[in-house]
């Protein structure tokens, strides 16, 4: 009996010895320090800006510019009541290319500006006589003003005669009537286009798409 107990306490110390005590330590090496490094500020985009469309000439519309018409080939009519007299003058037409895509024509109008309307029509007819008047163009916008008159007090004409612009969408301009107050003003222009019609101080612009 005493034997059979010496050989129980054998077997258990031998079991302890391999499964017991802590494992056996490993070898591990200290990472470098890390350096902190910070990100830059995040900034913010510049805001959007705009650019109006800049023309080729001097003469910019403002912001004091009225619109009468968006782009179309549909008639206008602007109404403006001028305390007459004296009666509105049409002292000159100027014109321009704008590398925009477009061609200008401008009635110069010191003062208050009279009445308008733009429309295309097929055939030209002088007022008053009601002859024929050929322009160079294959299409016509009549602009016609009221009350206004395209001379001096004494008789003598501010504006006439044919014109030829060398333009790509207005070719031609003429004043076909000059008669009761009434003004009108041919066009020639490259085809039926689209047009804008508009008015700024002492002017009123009728811009020709090309």
């Amino acid at each position: 009996m005493k034997g059979f107990t010496v050989l129980i306490t054998s077997a258990m110390l031998a079991v302890a010895g391999c499964t017991g005590g802590p494992p056996p330590a490993t070898a591990t090496s200290t990472p470098p320090p890390v350096t902190a490094t910070t990100a830059p500020p995040a900034t913010a985009p510049p805001p959007a800006t705009s650019s109006a469309p800049r023309t080729t000439s001097s003469r910019q519309p403002t912001p004091a510019a009225h619109s009468t018409s968006g782009w179309a080939t549909t008639p206008v009519a602007v109404r403006h009541e001028p305390p007459v007299p004296p009666i509105p003058v049409l002292t000159g037409i100027r014109y321009a290319a704008h590398k925009d895509g477009f061609d200008r024509l401008v009635l110069d109008i010191p003062g208050a500006l009279p009445s308008y309307s733009a429309k295309y029509v097929t055939e030209l007819e002088r007022d008053g006589s009601g002859e024929p008047v050929t322009i160079p163009g294959d299409a016509y916008l009549l602009i016609v003003l009221n009350p206004a008159q395209a001379h001096h007090d004494n008789g003598s004409a501010t504006v006439s005669g044919i014109h030829r612009t060398g333009l790509a969408g207005i070719k031609s301009y003429a004043i076909i009537g000059d008669y009761e107050a009434y003004v009108s003003i041919a066009i020639g222009v490259s085809g039926v286009r689209k047009y804008h019609i508009g008015e700024l101080n002492n002017r009123i612009y009728i811009d020709v798409a090309v």
